[in-house]
Parts: structure tokens; sequence; C-alpha cells
């Protein structure tokens, strides 16, 4: 069986779930590298497979916020860069938790460390979440949407 069958004929959510909730967390990989090919293939389960990234994400960003929160300064010292937390603290202090959402829609950008200045900060956990919430349907709903309108020509150019 191929990759191609394999990923049309199983399903993939608990699978982009793990890889979405450790990437919150650890992982140097995001959901992407996964979430993509899936959608290609299976672009009629968009909306399962988004859900599937976005509460894994955020589930696992909780666990980031709240590691930030009952541990404090000690230990986020001790395993975060300090320059990482200066620059977290410049963008939370100029654009406010509003950032997060920001943040949690692109890849590239640090938003794990905003998640961690959150934890530091005590923010409102309800407000944090919210933000967070919001940019990753962003980002894995926006993905999926253009994978589904653009799947088919795609792994037609690939054949």
């Amino acid at each position: 069986m191929g990759i191609l069958e394999w990923l049309q004929n199983h399903d993939q959510g608990l699978f982009l779930f793990v890889l979405s909730f450790g990437n919150a967390i650890i992982l140097p990989v995001g959901p992407e590298i996964a979430f993509v090919p899936i959608l290609l293939v299976s672009h009629n389960k968009l909306l399962p497979y988004a859900s599937y990234c976005v509460l894994g994400s955020v589930l696992g960003l909780g666990v980031t916020y709240y590691v930030s929160y009952y541990l404090g300064q000690a230990v986020i010292e001790k395993y975060v860069p300090r320059n990482n937390i200066v620059k977290g603290m410049d963008i939370f202090s100029k654009y406010g938790p509003l950032a997060l959402v920001v943040a949690s829609m692109f890849p590239v950008f640090p938003y794990r460390i905003l998640v961690i200045v959150s934890g530091f900060l005590r923010q409102k956990p309800a407000k944090v979440f919210s933000y967070l919430t919001i940019g990753k349907t962003l980002r894995f709903f926006g993905y999926g949407f253009l994978i589904a309108k653009l799947g088919e020509s795609i792994v037609k150019y690939l054949e």
C-alpha cells in the first residue's frame, strides 16, 4: 500500500492532534508537514482534521501556559533564553494579548514565547485561550480551505 492510499484510507485525526499538541509544547516541527499532504488526498475531511489541529495546539499551549504560570521566573529563565523573554515582553507590552492571535496564525512566529510570557505575567487564562483559539482556527482552517480549493489541481500536477 502506497502512502497516498494509506492517507486516504486511515483516519489521521489522532495523529494530527498528537503532532499539534507536541508542537505547541516542544516539537520544532509544525503539524503542517502532515496536515497539508493529508488534506491534499482527503480534502473532504477538512473540518475534522483542522479541528483536531486546533484542539491539539490549544491544549498543548495550555500546558505551556500553566507551566509558566505556576513555575514562574526561576524555571522560565533556566529553560528559555533571556533574549527570547525580552522580545516576547516587548511584543506583549506593545500589542497586548492580541499579539497572541497574530503570533499563533503563523508557524514562523515564536508564539510559544508569547504564551510563556502570558503565563509568567499571569494574564487571564480565558482571554489567552480565546485569542489562541482564534489564531489557531484562522491558521488551520485557512490552510485547509486553500488546500481544499487547490488540492485536486496540485495532486494532478504532482502525478
